[in-house]
């Protein structure tokens, strides 16, 4: 009986712990209360020390495939160059330095993306779907998204950092791309073929007298016909004209006119009476003619190695057919990677004939002039040396180059209309502020909970009095 209501006394009822914490309520309500206001304030003093950043939205025009009109390669680092950066920072009068760099980012995005997700994620919650269909579902998600973001940029600035208000932050996030493009329209090339990097000539009262003028002339002819070559395949610029209504066909075609009826006779006559100017001239066409021939000799040595190669791999390859055909399970790794070779080989064979042919194209043309260089003449008054036939060339080349220089400032600057700005704002700059930190409300509840966690087990482990 004695250890009966000894048990029952040790017993915890329900009641008796109910009772407690009634009777310690306010203490329940009181401790998470406290909690709840601290965790507030740690928050709030959080808040205050937290970067909120601007962000600004652009969409890309004219680049495609991360490539400027022209095919020059784009990136997002290109309006973070220094020259970019200076213009954008004098805005509001700031030193180009580290922190400005690191306050700055610029990388592919598009406000669109949180939209994308939530479509991906309600395709991936549809019943019945096959791993092929998940499968299938990722890969499109992360196709659409690699070619959506691709279509814009997003710019950050942490106006924080640099001490700046949010306002002036918004003013250098709109700076940036205006400084960006600004640059890359009007100083460098990325609107016009690459092939018109070297294509440009200068106007210049070439008289075609002297043996230097008529090199020189012999140089900028061979520009004009690259670059007219390098136009007149660009159907962007198919109705370009020069000054005159002339088109890139037109200027070819003058181009060969003035090449038969005036030009070969001048330069055939140089070497007549070669000077040392000529001489040099016709030693450089026969040293770049042998060049040619040493490198067409060692892409015909490659060529040869390549086809030994090639046999010694098909003999060895039919003697282990004939010798283990039962075995082709364990040689399926080292049939696949032969035949890998024999592609990559194939490639490479294909770029050596490729850059053989081409170089027996530059060989025949040099040997060309070498030949009219080498051509015997008669001397005496002729109708090339007469005032009349040199003043008709002075003026027909002196045409040609004009109307060339014509065209091609026609064809950058309709380049430039053609795709104006490179970017298209998207919104304004706003700036990313809360006055609690992310994920708050989580906190906030934790916090009330722990309160009344620790009320609870104080309320139960409070002496009772007598």
């Amino acid at each position: 009986m004695d250890n009966a209501k000894e048990m029952d006394m040790d017993e915890i009822s329900i009641s008796d712990l109910l009772r407690k914490l009634w009777l310690k309520r306010g203490l329940l309500v009181f401790l998470p209360i406290v909690f709840l206001i601290l965790a507030i304030l740690i928050l709030l003093f959080t808040a205050v020390k937290t970067q909120s950043p601007t962000i600004f939205y652009v969409e890309l025009q004219g680049i495609n495939n991360s490539s400027y009109p022209n095919g020059t390669s784009f990136s997002p680092q290109d309006l973070l160059i220094p020259e970019v950066l200076e213009r954008a920072a004098s805005q509001l009068k700031l030193t180009v330095n580290d922190d400005l760099r690191k306050a700055i980012q610029v990388e592919y995005g598009v406000p669109t993306t949180a939209g994308q997700q939530r479509i991906y994620k309600m395709k991936l919650a549809a019943k019945g779907l096959t791993p092929s269909d998940i499968v299938k579902i990722n890969q499109q998600y992360i196709d659409e998204l690699n070619s959506s973001s691709r279509r814009g940029l997003r710019i950050t600035i942490n106006h924080t950092l640099l001490g700046l208000t949010s306002a002036q932050g918004a003013v250098l996030a709109n700076a940036i791309p205006r400084a960006w493009n600004d640059i890359f329209t009007h100083k460098y090339r990325v609107f016009v073929n690459t092939g018109l990097n070297n294509a440009a000539v200068l106007s210049s009262d070439n008289r075609l007298k002297k043996t230097s003028d008529i090199i020189a002339a012999r140089n900028t002819l061979a520009r004009i016909n690259d670059g007219l070559g390098v136009i007149d395949s660009d159907n962007r610029f198919k109705a370009v004209v020069s000054a005159s209504g002339l088109n890139s066909s037109d200027l070819k075609s003058e181009l060969q006119n003035f090449q038969e009826l005036y030009f070969r006779t001048l330069f055939t006559r140089l070497f007549v009476n070669a000077d040392a100017v000529a001489q040099t001239f016709k030693t450089e066409l026969e040293l770049k003619i042998n060049e040619i021939n040493m490198n067409i000799e060692e892409l015909n040595r490659s060529l040869e190695d390549l086809a030994k190669l090639r046999m010694q791999n098909s003999q060895s390859s039919i003697t282990q057919d004939t010798q283990d055909t039962l075995q082709l399970a364990d040689n399926t790794l080292h049939q696949v990677i032969t035949l890998a070779n024999q592609a990559s080989m194939s490639d490479y064979i294909q770029q050596v004939l490729t850059a053989r042919r081409k170089l027996f194209e530059k060989k025949a043309a040099l040997q060309t002039e070498l030949s009219r260089a080498s051509s015997e003449k008669t001397t005496g008054k002729t109708a090339e040396n007469s005032t009349y036939f040199l003043s008709n060339a002075d003026k027909q080349y002196s045409f040609l180059v004009t109307e060339y220089v014509s065209l091609l400032n026609n064809v950058r600057k309709i380049s430039r209309q053609t795709y104006g700005n490179f970017y298209q704002p998207v919104g304004t700059p706003y700036e990313i502020s809360s006055m609690l930190p992310a994920k708050s409300m989580l906190t906030l509840l934790l916090s009330a909970i722990l309160g009344e966690f620790l009320a609870v087990i104080m309320a139960l482990l409070w002496p009772q009095k007598e």
